[in-house]
């Protein structure tokens, strides 16, 4: 399974100096779409071997499927993000994708504690390191080509992260 997001955020307030005079709390809206690719592989071998007397019989046979699902999901979302020393960051962001366009719903929930590592003319470097979760409903088709993931996914997350 691959799961990849691109939004673009917009900065609708900052405040400075609420925590400590180095500090600033901001608060972003954003908005884009996640891209969800899925695919399997299952066999099913089975071997049987019948002796009657002097007479043996012997059968083998598999059964194969591989197939793969793909959709998108637009997303809405907020991020409320608070530098409480230079390069540190501490952020809370969740939205909510999908509306039938893709899936039938999806939202996600992140918390993470994120550090500058480095930064040139254009883009700012961060690694990350928090927790996630993310619910998606997702089905299309039906009878036997039915295909259903109705999922909630959580736990630690590692990452990189480029601000432009």
């Amino acid at each position: 399974m691959i799961i990849a997001e691109l939004a673009a955020a917009y900065e609708i307030a900052n405040w400075s100096g609420l925590t400590s005079a180095k500090s600033s709390t901001a608060l972003d809206l954003y908005g884009g779409g996640r891209l969800w690719w899925q695919h399997a592989d299952a066999q099913f071998a089975a071997s049987g071997t019948a002796n009657v007397s002097d007479l043996t019989l012997s059968r083998a046979g598999v059964l194969s499927a591989t197939g793969d699902v793909t959709w998108v999901d637009p997303l809405v979302g907020a991020r409320l993000r608070h530098q409480f020393a230079p390069g540190w960051n501490l952020a809370v962001s969740g939205d909510a994708g999908g509306f039938g366009v893709g899936s039938k719903f999806s939202w996600q929930a992140l918390a993470v504690l994120e550090h500058e590592y480095a930064q040139s003319k254009t883009i700012t470097w961060n690694w990350m390191i928090g927790y996630k979760a993310l619910f998606v409903d997702y089905s299309k088709g039906s009878g036997l080509s039915h295909y259903e993931y109705d999922n909630t996914m959580y736990g630690p997350i590692l990452g990189i992260t480029a601000r432009f």
